[in-house]
């Protein structure tokens, strides 16, 4: 009975956030989200009537993994049904490598940078790329690096006891 509650529980989030009917969310997204230890990230939001498409998303995002999509899917969408970025996301970088498959075609890196929009304070008012994915992208959501202060003491400890040896070893050699 609790995971029947789950499984319903989490279908009506899947709706909520991605914005589809019914009859476009595949059991198969649904177990994948409901089950913990899935070790296959494979969710199918296509479209049954229609033409559909399969990409990747990698990286730092809510849900990873392959999806099944209808053709005209953008960048924002597929970020939308993966449930968005995670706090460690950097979102100043985000690449979609595309043509990856395709021995006739040169594989192409598209660059997006979405930063501003949730950790700025100030959003752009520029338009911001958001392009329709093809067959076959792969989309990567890099991590930002973040700095705490025991990494910087890892970079500069070193560092500065290297300078202070070298002063001492040349005092000591100056005064001989």
């Amino acid at each position: 009975m609790k995971f029947l509650t789950s499984l319903i529980l989490a279908a009506v989030a899947i709706i909520v956030i991605s914005g589809t009917s019914n009859a476009q969310i595949d059991s198969s997204l649904i177990l994948g989200l409901s089950q913990k230890n899935s070790t296959v990230s494979v969710f199918d939001l296509s479209d049954p009537t229609g033409i559909n498409m399969e990409v990747n998303l990698w990286g730092f995002v809510r849900y990873p993994g392959r999806y099944r999509v209808p053709v005209n899917t953008s960048f924002l969408d597929l970020l939308t049904f993966s449930g968005g970025p995670i706090e460690d996301s950097n979102l100043d970088d985000i690449r979609i490598l595309r043509n990856l498959n395709d021995s006739t075609k040169k594989a192409t890196v598209i660059k997006i940078n979405y930063d501003d929009l949730l950790w700025e304070e100030q959003v752009s008012t520029k338009t911001k790329p958001n392009p329709v994915l093809q067959p076959g992208d792969l989309v990567v959501v890099l991590r930002e690096k973040r700095y705490t202060f025991r990494d910087y003491l890892q970079i500069y400890v070193p560092i500065v006891t290297s300078i202070v040896s070298i002063a001492t070893l040349l005092i000591t050699i100056s005064r001989n």
